[in-house]
């Protein structure tokens, strides 16, 4: 049994449905937009109190703009930070409680590859990431006497909503000719 968060109720119901229907198993959907901590926190709260427990916890949610240092507004960097970093140190501050006091749990962060690798292009989600590393492996040490373990979970690209958008940007940065790029 899951509980899923996303910002937009109409596609998480979509996959809630999807889920169900694959596994057989009970799909708990929550609007969520993990940029706010009051979501977070009402995520983690109705998750708990719809299945009982929290045995598992995995933090997916990014999405950062990439580009070089010369295109990235203190917005992007604040994008970036704020979701695929804080996004998951609020989740954390929630669900920790509930595993500590029910003898343990698991948490995985997917973190993405730019925060074990440099990445001049990447530099905002590459922050990010390396920050998210640097979490797991810090709070692996301090709740592994809870029996909480952690695992960073570090994927190249994907092929996501935001995909045409970074190659577009990559290929103005990198002054490469590309359609998206020339308008």
């Amino acid at each position: 049994d899951v509980a899923i968060c996303a910002r937009r109720k109409e596609p998480l119901e979509q996959a809630a449905a999807e889920i169900a229907k694959e596994t057989n198993r009970k799909v708990v959907a929550i609007t969520a937009d993990l940029t706010k901590d009051t979501d977070c926190k009402n995520f983690i709260a109705q998750g708990h109190k719809a299945l009982g427990r929290v045995d598992i916890m995995v933090n997916n949610a990014g999405s950062s703009p990439g580009g070089v240092i010369e295109h990235l507004s203190e917005d992007a960097w604040e994008q970036s930070l704020q979701l695929k970093f804080m996004g998951y140190v609020r989740c954390l501050r929630y669900v920790l409680p509930i595993m500590v006091k029910q003898g343990g749990g698991r948490v995985v962060n997917l973190i993405g590859n730019d925060g074990v690798k440099p990445s001049y292009w990447e530099i905002a989600p590459g922050a990010a990431n390396a920050a998210g590393q640097n979490l797991t492996m810090s709070l692996a040490g301090q709740y592994g006497k809870n029996n909480i373990s952690f695992c960073a979970v570090n994927p190249g690209p994907v092929r996501t909503e935001r995909w045409a958008g970074l190659v577009a940007a990559m290929a103005r940065d990198m002054k490469l000719p590309h359609e998206e790029a020339d308008k």
